[in-house]
């Protein structure tokens, strides 16, 4: 490979992981870290802001499955041409939208760009990197976790000085000019071929649903991500905010501090599970046990009228923990699914992860409107039993995964796929 080349793909590689920096930023800052600006601005219920960021994350699950088909035939550096360009357009949507049926457009071309993202980059990284792909997809989850830090305490500190459509409007822009420095890079470089064997074939999703395993595999790793994100992304500032009296920037710290530890966590679980002998099962236990005792913790304290933040932050810390062990979760897949079936059980667990997201966050708002709740100054302020509700839902879903935890066969690191029904 000539110089000039490689300093090329490393740039295209680099614009590539941009974009998805901005694609985890946009999950994250709408409605999570502005959702008291946008009932204010819109007059809308709880329901209606938290339907903001579902309508992201539903679009995000489903279009997961169709990105994984179309990357196998077309390539990553194709599929993300396009959907960078629907999560650029999306983006400066969001920050002018009149209405709130137009933001919700705006969402759902975020999102379905953002889903463009991940699967794209990981192919390419396979690509461009073939001898170094671990290390440098390792990268690719910390540029993608930084988003997610930029887009809560930051985002939240620049909400505050030039207003939420402004700072909205910044990120779309800077969207843009990565993306434009993407396709022209796209336009230089010699792109790989299309595969024409690769089908589009919907019935390879349902086979690895056949296999048990899997089933256990997506409760017990995708319940406690699903349920962390939307603690992350859509509700847990508000909560913060109503319930233990904490004020806009310390509750966006909070959760900054939640997305560092996501960061750290996705390569502590994998060192952890190498010293434990490549055993991943203890580390899908603690997800599982771990996610149920945050929301025990969090419901106990709502029962017992305990205000503490301190309680509540160490609830929130112990979800981070536990929600996000995706590299011990990704070996497992390959270790318990044959190589021509765990791509496609990757891209159901993702489905699953973001559609648990979508869900709760969505549902949770209803909830939480079955109490009516205080309003001061055009916002809402939900009380006790809006949130011991909401919680108490969450709680026996995550004793699900719980379950799931302790029915799961254990790898060793080896391929166990012939051994598991």
């Amino acid at each position: 490979m000539k110089k000039d080349t490689t300093k090329s793909l490393f740039l295209f590689w680099l614009c590539a992981v941009l974009l998805y920096f901005i694609a985890n930023l946009q999950k994250v800052v709408m409605p999570g870290a502005i959702f008291n600006e946008l009932q204010e601005h819109f007059s809308a219920t709880a329901g209606s802001v938290t339907g903001i960021g579902a309508i992201f994350m539903y679009t995000y699950a489903i279009s997961q499955l169709v990105v994984g088909l179309l990357v196998d035939r077309f390539s990553g550096a194709r599929v993300m041409a396009w959907g960078g360009l629907v999560l650029c357009g999306g983006s400066l949507l969001s920050a002018v939208a009149p209405s709130l049926w137009l933001l919700y457009v705006a969402r759902f071309m975020v999102g379905f760009g953002a889903a463009n993202i991940y699967l794209s980059i990981t192919k390419e990284t396979s690509r461009i990197y073939p001898n170094s792909f671990a290390m440098m997809l390792g990268f690719v989850m910390v540029g993608g976790y930084l988003g997610g830090v930029m887009g809560n305490a930051p985002f939240i500190a620049g909400v505050q000085m030039m207003g939420w459509q402004q700072a909205l409007l910044l990120v779309g822009g800077i969207a843009t000019l990565i993306y434009l420095a993407y396709a022209g890079l796209k336009c230089t470089l010699p792109m790989p071929e299309v595969v024409q064997t690769a089908k589009f074939d919907y019935h390879r999703f349902f086979e690895v649903l056949k296999v048990r395993q899997n089933i256990h595999i997506l409760v017990c790793g995708g319940f406690p991500f699903g349920l962390y994100f939307a603690i992350q992304s859509i509700f847990g500032k508000k909560f913060l905010e109503d319930y233990s009296g904490m004020n806009p920037e310390s509750a966006g710290w909070v959760l900054t501090v939640l997305m560092v530890i996501g960061a750290v966590n996705s390569l502590l679980a994998p060192a952890l599970s190498k010293m434990l002998k490549n055993r991943r099962r203890p580390l899908m236990l603690f997800s599982g046990v771990g996610t149920a005792a945050a929301f025990l913790l969090i419901v106990g304290c709502l029962l017992s009228g305990v205000h503490s933040p301190w309680l509540i932050n160490g609830a929130f810390i112990l979800l981070a923990f536990a929600g996000n062990i995706s590299p011990v979760i990704v070996a497992l897949v390959r270790e318990s699914n044959h190589n021509d079936i765990w791509g496609v059980m990757l891209s159901v667990y993702a489905f699953l992860a973001y559609i648990v997201t979508a869900v709760i966050g969505h549902s949770t708002g209803w909830i939480m409107e079955l109490f009516p709740p205080q309003v001061v100054d055009g916002v809402h302020i939900y009380g006790n039993d809006s949130y011991l509700a909401a919680f108490a839902v969450l709680l026996v879903i995550a004793l699900f995964a719980a379950y799931s935890g302790f029915r799961l066969k254990e790898s060793n690191g080896k391929d166990i796929s012939n051994e598991i029904k």
